[in-house]
């Protein structure tokens, strides 16, 4: 099965710390690159078609490899008569490919360098300590499922309290009488923190019981009567669920601090950014 355009965009260069280098390294490391077919003669190695992921759709990349990787390696056959067509006419020294190219071997420089300086570093242990230090600076962190009933005025709310205390329903009196647009589910609010309410809100709603219902509270938004269901403590993520996070930022931790110490004994000289830059600032397809 043919599929046209599987590889698209040969220009896109991939993240080299992402799938297609560790894969290329595989090959690399092995010694041993097959060729999976010849076209006038030039083989189609497999580390082409590792290469060839990072520029493959991300519907294929599901794909089983004895699936995907007959399709790449037709589409990497057109890809090598219509270059030699292209290296014929004259296209190897033009400009708009000699620019990119330039540019493509400055990233993947950059890029192999800096999974140098972060596979040094980055070991399962270095991962765990700091997990350890993400957990203890995860804060102390209250939720509480809160519900209102938000009015106009303060003589609604006396009204909406006096309802309260009569033995009506919360949920009921809020599609009644709120304003809010939590109105429809009955107040609710749902879980939050103090933090993501405003300070007079977050004031009485932190000192209620569960159940209890507040006195009438003004802030910026009107008149609220307050209920708390139930609260809870956060509970930190796994480490499972931290680690790709962990790993971003190490990683970029690491470039950055690499590239801050690489500034301090270069000379760098900037130059105006001004209209006639901006003017041209239009790359030729």
């Amino acid at each position: 099965m043919y599929m046209p355009g599987i590889v698209y965009r040969l220009g896109r260069v991939g993240c080299v710390m992402g799938m297609a280098m560790a894969l290329g390294q595989a090959a690399f490391a092995a010694g041993d690159d097959p060729v999976a077919a010849t076209v006038n003669g030039e083989p189609i190695t497999r580390t082409e078609i590792l290469l060839a992921l990072e520029i493959v759709p991300p519907n294929y990349r599901n794909l089983p490899p004895e699936q995907l990787f007959p399709l790449i390696r037709e589409q990497l056959i057109d890809i090598k008569l219509l270059a030699a067509k292209g290296a014929e006419a004259g296209l190897a020294d033009d400009p708009r490919i000699v620019v990119r190219r330039d540019f493509y071997v400055l990233r993947l420089t950059y890029d192999y360098y800096a999974a140098s300086i972060v596979a040094g570093i980055m070991t399962d242990d270095f991962l765990q300590e700091s997990y350890q230090r993400f957990l203890e600076n995860f804060p102390d962190s209250e939720e509480r499922k809160i519900s209102h009933i938000l009015v106009a005025k303060q003589e609604e709310a006396e009204h909406v309290v006096a309802v309260l205390a009569g033995g009506a329903d919360f949920a009921e009196s809020a599609r009644q009488y709120s304003v809010g647009p939590s109105a429809p589910q009955g107040g609710e609010l749902g879980f939050l923190r103090r933090e993501q309410m405003v300070p007079e809100f977050a004031e009485v709603a932190f000192a209620l019981d569960d159940g209890e219902i507040s006195a009438p509270v003004k802030t910026q938004f009107g008149w609220h009567v307050i209920r708390v269901a139930e609260r809870h403590t956060l509970e930190p993520p796994s480490f499972a669920e931290t680690e790709q996070r962990l790993r971003v930022e190490i990683t970029d931790r690491l470039v950055s601090e690499a590239a801050k110490e690489a500034r301090e004994t270069a000379e760098i000289e900037y130059f105006e950014l001004d209209e006639e830059f901006f003017a041209g600032a239009t790359l030729k397809p």
